[in-house]
């Protein structure tokens, strides 16, 4: 079968990964139904256009080094260690584009890695992580010792995303990886509930937000920034609230709209099309 991209794609989620019971008794990754997926209806969209897209799975709230080396293992499983295809292409939500950059030059993937491209990801942190690092920092050493593992909240922190910056500059300058970034903006009114205390706070120190990622903190840096959208950190996979009748009368006007985002982003990284060096799966 001959596909749109000549790489695949792969869809990197953030940190806390809401369908992570869900996936681990139905295992929504990669199947055609992605209506419940954390990516809703992403990879179906992007597959009806025919692109490759595959679903990675990473530990929920761990450390963005742990992270990144199961992304790294992701991508060899994907592409059976890369005989299949030499290269994919990352499209990473929120933390998962940290992930991938952590990747990238922690585990020297850039000759394995085409193009990176993030949507709303925390590059220089997130003020509200800062808060709750601040208020609950023990939480997470505590968790810690009974065998949770979430230090990720700590790694989205300003100040350790600001040490990965300067460490990382000048690799990710000559690494040849194509790195594009696209953030979410939304009005605190209609930002998720849940997300409106944290968007008050990230409003108050960094400006323009979906609700946990600054627009200022999405951009990275000028020259790799495409757009910012209207949606909030859940609307830009897929998702609104369903207990809203004013969202549910512009469902399918706004699941049109972010689809499109998508598929744009798709069309931006992908080359000729080519069929798997082994078709037939052997």
């Amino acid at each position: 079968m001959a596909y749109v991209n000549a790489y695949p794609i792969v869809l990197a989620h953030g940190i806390c990964r809401f369908d992570v019971l869900m996936n681990t008794v139905f295992v929504l990754d990669d199947r055609d139904d992605d209506r419940l997926h954390y990516f809703r209806k992403i990879r179906s969209h992007l597959a009806a256009h025919g692109y490759l897209v595959h679903h990675s799975q990473v530990a929920w709230a761990a450390g963005v080094q742990e992270r990144a080396y199961q992304l790294r293992e992701e991508l060899r499983r994907i592409t059976r260690d890369f005989t299949l295809y030499p290269k994919v292409h990352v499209i990473a939500h929120s933390m998962g584009g940290l992930d991938a950059r952590h990747m990238i030059v922690d585990y020297e993937m850039p000759h394995r890695v085409a193009s990176l491209a993030t949507i709303s990801t925390p590059h220089w942190g997130s003020s509200f992580a800062d808060w709750g690092i601040r208020h609950f920092d023990r939480v997470v050493t505590v968790a810690r010792r009974m065998g949770l593992d979430i230090a990720g909240f700590r790694d989205l922190t300003t100040d350790r995303c600001a040490e990965f910056n300067e460490r990382a500059a000048a690799y990710e300058h000559q690494c040849g990886v194509v790195f594009r970034t696209y953030a979410g903006v939304q009005t605190r009114a209609k930002t998720f509930a849940p997300l409106r205390f944290s968007h008050r706070i990230i409003e108050a120190a960094e400006g323009e937000n979906d609700g946990l990622v600054s627009l200022k903190s999405a951009k990275w840096r000028d020259e790799y920034f495409v757009k910012a959208i209207e949606a909030d950190h859940r609307n830009e996979i897929g998702w609104w609230d369903m207990t809203d009748p004013e969202q549910q009368r512009e469902a399918p006007a706004f699941e049109a709209r972010i689809q499109r985002l998508y598929l744009e982003i798709a069309s931006s990284l992908c080359g000729p099309a080519r069929t798997p060096e082994h078709p037939d799966g052997a």
